[in-house]
């Protein structure tokens, strides 16, 4: 048991490292190494925390798919003189590793079956890789570019509406927020690095806080003190977007920097309207939890006194630090 842990942690340290390590490369076959050696890392790690062989095998399928797709447009470039058609299909590669609509039927799926480090590591350290070689390749057909985010935000929130799986709610969000650090890849600037930072910061708090009070079986199921339901209320809302957290001020940014383009006002107006909508879905999901239901559990018991530090000290602790991270 001890061996187990020990290795699972040497796991996630080589599967950050490489992941790391990546951003400073700009040889396309390196990072593509990189990459195949972070997935075969992440199939291990599924092998150990998942059952379902099914799902292992199908996530195993579909990088084996993108991936041959991304070995041979590298090769052949390295042929052949550069060509935009060689990048399309290194594009289209990078989009089925990180799930973008119209190739994200994956992702939810497998989601659903997934314990939630697994899922937290899919969504966060699995999707740099990709997105920095998307920062690196160069793409003259912006059609392509503007299909794509409106795909991102439009598919995710109208999916997510009849779903009480949590878990396959944080996967479309995942989708959705992937079309804002599309768009500053496309700007050619460094923010969505930093965007995705906080992403990952923000969704670690929320999966973390999840799994430490194994709180949900379902979308109905909540702590039983109204106190640690604000703290998984405020960090949900930090996730989505809303103000005064982090993440309302990084899209308030990027917002800034879109307003350089003017041709970019309808994606921008349709983005906000997504993140809107996403924000109406984790309310939705939210509302029956949080104010008709009371759940009683075993796993928690506070007193008073305990509940009133919590309340009055970390939580506004957490709230400043969360703000002043920007």
């Amino acid at each position: 048991m001890f061996f187990n842990q020990i290795l699972v942690h040497l796991i996630f340290m080589f599967l950050f490292i490489f992941s790391f390590i990546s951003l400073f490369i700009n040889d396309l076959m390196i990072i593509w190494f990189f990459l195949e050696i972070t997935n075969f890392l992440f199939i291990f790690l599924l092998n150990l925390f998942t059952n379902n062989k099914k799902i292992i095998f199908m996530y195993f399928l579909i990088q084996i798919i993108s991936s041959f797709f991304m070995i041979f447009s590298i090769s052949i470039n390295n042929l052949i003189m550069s060509n935009n058609y060689i990048y399309y299909i290194l594009f289209i590669s990078l989009l089925i590793k990180l799930s973008i609509p119209p190739f994200h039927f994956w992702f939810p799926l497998i989601s659903k079956f997934l314990p939630y480090n697994m899922l937290l590591t899919l969504t966060t350290i699995q999707k740099i890789i990709p997105f920095y070689i998307m920062s690196l390749i160069k793409l003259n057909n912006f059609f392509i570019i503007y299909l794509i985010l409106i795909l991102c935000s439009i598919i995710p929130p109208f999916l997510s509406l009849n779903i009480t799986n949590f878990k396959m709610i944080i996967a479309y969000s995942s989708i959705n927020q992937s079309s804002w650090m599309i768009l500053m890849i496309y700007m050619k600037t460094l923010s969505w690095l930093m965007y995705f930072i906080f992403y990952s910061f923000s969704l670690m708090s929320l999966i973390f806080i999840i799994s430490l009070f194994k709180m949900f079986k379902n979308s109905l199921t909540m702590m039983p003190n109204i106190n640690l339901n604000l703290m998984f209320l405020f960090i949900l809302f930090n996730v989505s977007g809303m103000p005064p957290f982090s993440m309302f001020f990084m899209k308030w940014y990027s917002i800034f920097l879109f307003m350089k383009l003017n041709n970019l006002i309808m994606i921008m107006i349709i983005m906000m309207f997504s993140s809107l909508f996403m924000l109406f879905i984790y309310n939705n999901m939210l509302f029956h939890a949080l104010f008709l239901f009371k759940f009683e559990s075993k796993l928690i018991k506070l007193n008073y006194y305990y509940n009133n530090i919590f309340m009055f000290i970390l939580l506004p602790l957490f709230l400043s630090l969360m703000i002043l991270m920007i």
